[in-house]
């Protein structure tokens, strides 16, 4: 039958882990050759995924709203 072998293996792991990663990576701030920690059996995919997950984004430096400040601005217009 078809054998896809080693080689095949890793292109396959490259598109479904490392080029999202690389674009998260890119998203975040952070640097996008991280992503190809993903490539390290065993280890690298949650290696990979602690430096994102630990990182400041940046839409998290803004304050978020809650649904109870946006009644609070409502009954300061008033």
């Amino acid at each position: 039958m078809f054998e896809i072998g080693f080689l095949g293996w890793m292109v396959v792991i490259g598109i479904l882990f490392v080029l999202p990663l690389w674009r998260i990576c890119n998203s975040a701030g952070l640097s996008p050759t991280i992503s190809l920690y993903a490539l390290i059996p065993f280890a690298g995919l949650p290696l990979a995924l602690g430096f994102i997950a630990f990182k400041t984004w940046p839409a998290g430096q803004s304050k978020v709203r809650g649904p109870f400040d946006e009644f609070d601005r409502l009954k300061e217009r008033t």
